[in-house]
């Protein structure tokens, strides 16, 4: 039985009854010279013919893939999901896709996805560091892409920065809570000093609190039973009302159920706060007072800017830092 040869671009045109540059053009969503007559035969044609367009071929001719690099450092974390999708709203309306690749929270992993991204034909990058160490990011983007640093602070980037205001959202925090009488405060976290959005939120909560106990858990920790003792040890041990501050939504949806469930949570002598990225805290307790993040529209707001690098906008005009507040609500 003989194959069904497949429609190429000139099979479109000839049916379309315009040239293969606009047959082009409108596969790459440039519409804006030719009329919307011109772009429906294109469009009726592509559909009658069953046309397929070959990116591979489409990229040897555009030098350009269509495709962003998406790292980030764990997908586990709602705010890695909440970051991709909105990244992903942006992306999908000009034409783009977004790969996503998952470091894992793990430096060794994110070395070689960087390998990865290196050696592949991607556009641009969006990247979500595990480090705020400018000499290692350096070592690890060897190609002359344009980049754009989500949820990290990096002192002298050459590249734009989407980040949230830890510092000063963790510290008015602090301050509201301590009016209340909140004067120890057990915070949860994962190791602080690996990522500037921890730090910069440690040092806002410091900046207020003397009586503060850290608890450190790892990325990989499902030993929560140790952990909840130690909470709960800290919290017995303490004759002052305790505030404790989870510095990622994961740990508040991981441990305040519990504390709730055995009575220790009674927003009297102990309440519970930190930074939420979904509605999922605030559906486990909604009369919490929970720092509200904006994980979608950091990735949306990294995605236009990462637009306005492709399209060659002038440099002058694209921040070099773009700020999504978080807030206490």
């Amino acid at each position: 039985m003989k194959k069904k040869q497949s429609a190429n671009m000139k099979d479109v045109a000839a049916l379309s009854q315009v040239s293969i540059a606009t047959v082009s053009r409108f596969l790459n969503n440039d519409l804006s010279r030719m009329s919307e007559e011109t772009a429906k035969r294109v469009k009726d044609a592509i559909d009658k013919l069953n046309y397929v367009p070959n990116s591979a071929a489409r990229q040897m001719v555009t030098k350009s893939s269509k495709m962003i690099a998406v790292v980030v450092a764990n997908i586990d974390d709602y705010f890695s999901t909440e970051l991709f999708k909105g990244i992903s709203s942006i992306l999908e309306s000009t034409g783009y896709i977004g790969v996503l690749f998952d470091t894992d929270t793990n430096q060794k992993r994110e070395i070689q996805l960087m390998d990865s991204v290196n050696s592949q034909s991607f556009d641009g990058l969006i990247f979500q560091p595990l480090t705020s160490d400018m000499s290692l990011i350096e070592n690890e983007i060897r190609r002359e892409i344009p980049i754009v640093i989500v949820d990290r602070e990096i002192e002298l980037s050459p590249w734009p920065q989407v980040i949230t205001n830890n510092y000063e959202a963790a510290r008015n925090a602090m301050l509201k809570f301590q009016t209340k009488g909140y004067k120890h405060v057990i915070i949860l976290s994962s190791e602080i000093n690996i990522a500037s959005t921890r730090r910069e939120r440690y040092q806002g909560i410091k900046s207020v609190a003397n009586n503060v106990d850290v608890i450190e858990i790892s990325e990989k920790s499902h030993n929560h039973k140790d952990i909840h003792k130690e909470i709960v040890s800290l919290i017995k041990k303490s004759d002052e009302k305790t505030l404790i501050f989870a510095i990622k939504e994961r740990w508040l949806l991981e441990f305040i159920p519990g504390l709730m469930t055995d009575g220790y949570i009674d927003d009297m002598n102990v309440t519970a706060t930190g930074f939420s990225d979904t509605d999922l805290a605030r559906a486990i307790e909604p009369k919490a007072e929970l720092i509200e993040q904006n994980p979608f529209l950091m990735g949306a707001s990294s995605a236009e800017v990462m637009m306005d690098l492709l399209n060659d906008d002038d440099a002058k005009k694209i921040p070099s830092k773009l700020i999504i507040p978080a807030k206490l609500k």
